[in-house]
């Protein structure tokens, strides 16, 4: 069992580093979180991303622990070096639920670092928190993150009409879920 009090924990992929945000990692977030393709499929990154934006996420990065209802980890390389960002957001203990979200770099894309970083997360999730139950949504002009998904074992249980306003119109969504 997890210390839920404590900060967030180490993950270790064959390639990659899930970590809490560093104050380090605030010009590379701005310069990945900050590429419009990653507001573009995103809901929860704004764009532009500033600078404050970054020490924001750092800042509520470092005060997450595993009782937080969001857990978000940075994705570096096995330099170190940030990559993206793989997380759980609306944890709910209660129902055992969570939603996982995932970006990476996209000079980085293409090379199977989203699927590490997003299979972390979700074995993290199973085995540490116990969650029971993991969906994720994503725009359906962003095939690349279903494809992602239904590669983790995910099944879509939904599509949803005109569920997220980006760039001021409104994006249908793809609903995902993976059980324990």
């Amino acid at each position: 069992m997890v210390n839920p009090a404590a900060g967030l924990p180490l993950i270790r992929t064959e390639r990659l580093l899930l970590r809490a945000f560093a104050n380090a990692d605030a010009d590379n977030l701005v310069r990945i979180a900050g590429q419009r393709s990653i507001a573009d499929t995103t809901i929860s990154v704004p764009h532009p991303f500033t600078r404050a934006d970054a020490l924001q996420w750092i800042e509520r990065s470092q005060s997450e622990t595993l009782a937080s209802d969001h857990i978000g980890f940075a994705v570096a390389d096995h330099h170190g070096e940030l990559i993206g960002y793989a997380g759980l957001h609306d944890i709910n203990r209660e129902h055992g639920q969570a939603e996982l979200a995932f970006w990476i770099d996209p000079m980085r894309q293409g090379q199977g670092f989203a699927f590490e970083a997003a299979k972390g997360v979700v074995n993290f999730a199973f085995d540490s928190l116990e969650i029971h139950r993991i969906c994720a949504y994503h725009m359906t002009r962003n095939e690349a993150s279903g494809k992602l998904l239904k590669k983790l074992g995910f099944e879509q249980e939904g599509y949803l009409r005109h569920r997220v306003r980006k760039w001021g119109q409104f994006e249908d969504v793809k609903l995902w879920a993976l059980l324990r």
